[in-house]
């Protein structure tokens, strides 16, 4: 009897173990077949032409223009140019009455021949010592004073002309016929503008001053019209302290004149170019301990998170310097599921 109550125990003990051991096994075999494949989305990493730009909105100016003034005091006689009318410089815009000054005119130039034609005389009985050498030498000052003359009356002559100081298109027309004029009037008589070229002004950050440099590209975009590629002109040489910004001119060629003074615009310009960067989608990006990273599928469609370094950026683009490697799967959609060694399932595949 003593001897089978201890068999007996061994034996429970036994069974209860050998239950304990199988209902274990039975755990780890429903939790491998309890791991779901999370469905994500997924791009491949390649190489690509990626630029470093800068985006900004700006307003057109004309290269040149000019407001012509009156420098002569008068009526308005004539008005040979209207507003839209292309013109070039030295080209005539409108008239002032002038009669006066061509009379003056003709009066000087009578004067001048009266004593020219009595130096003439002069000279010759000079030559011959009938005349003293101070009376020819005074008539001589009298005629250069009198061609000086001359030559004011034919200023005064020629502005009464109004021309064009710049070629260009009549932008406004302020003056009309019969209107009297003079240097004291408190507008201009026409605004002339250029078309041929027109100028953008952007204010670049400090940050970007030393990627800024005359003869970058620049592409300027517009309602309604078709984009437009423009030049770095200049960059200022100083930094505006009250904005932190650096003044930079851009160069548009609108030989077309299909651009207009004036239209507003989205520029970016690009500062470099990179042809055989490799890329990854910006939705790939992610925060990893405070740094960007990605999320890479293994041969095992596991999840591997990578921190990398980026390079240029653009629209829906970035450059990966380090982290990933050309063809490698990263995760665009689905990131909120997904955790180290995750078990995904691609559902798609997007180009960009």
């Amino acid at each position: 009897m003593k001897t089978i109550m201890p068999l007996a125990a061994a034996v429970l003990f036994s069974s209860m173990f050998l239950s304990g051991c199988n209902q274990a096994q039975s755990s780890v075999n429903a939790t491998a077949a309890a791991e779901v494949a999370v469905p994500v989305e997924i791009s491949r990493a390649k190489n690509g032409a990626i630029s470093s730009s800068y985006r900004t909105n700006t307003t057109l100016a004309a290269r040149a223009e000019a407001e012509v003034m009156a420098k002569s005091s008068g009526i308005v006689q004539q008005i040979l140019v209207e507003e839209g009318e292309q013109v070039k410089a030295g080209q005539l815009l409108a008239v002032l009455e002038n009669e006066r000054q061509r009379h003056q005119l003709a009066k000087e130039r009578a004067e001048l021949g009266r004593l020219s034609s009595e130096l003439t005389r002069m000279t010759e009985m000079h030559q011959r010592k009938l005349v003293s050498t101070d009376v020819y030498e005074k008539l001589k000052w009298q005629v250069e004073a009198m061609q000086a003359a001359v030559e004011l009356a034919e200023l005064n002559l020629r502005e009464t002309e109004i021309r064009a100081p710049i070629s260009g298109v009549v932008a406004r027309r302020y003056v009309k016929a019969g209107q009297l004029v003079n240097q004291l009037t408190p507008h201009s008589l026409f605004h002339l503008v250029t078309e041929t070229e027109l100028e953008a002004v952007v204010h670049l950050p400090e940050q970007q001053v030393l990627q800024a440099k005359a003869g970058q590209e620049a592409v300027l975009s517009f309602a309604g019209v078709p984009e437009v590629k423009a030049a770095v002109s200049r960059v200022a040489p100083v930094v505006d302290a009250s904005s932190g910004t650096v003044r930079t001119t851009l160069l548009i060629d609108n030989s077309s004149r299909q651009l207009k003074a004036g239209m507003f615009s989205q520029v970016e310009i690009k500062f470099d170019t990179r042809d055989s960067a490799l890329l990854v989608p910006k939705r790939a990006l992610l925060t990893l301990d405070n740094l960007p990273g990605v999320l890479v599928l293994d041969a095992e469609s596991r999840i591997v998170r990578r921190q990398v370094t980026l390079g240029y950026t653009a629209d829906n683009v970035v450059e990966i310097l380090t982290g990933v490697e050309a063809g490698e799967q990263v995760v665009v959609a689905g990131h909120a599921a997904l955790k180290e060694q995750s078990l995904v399932k691609v559902v798609s595949e997007r180009e960009f």
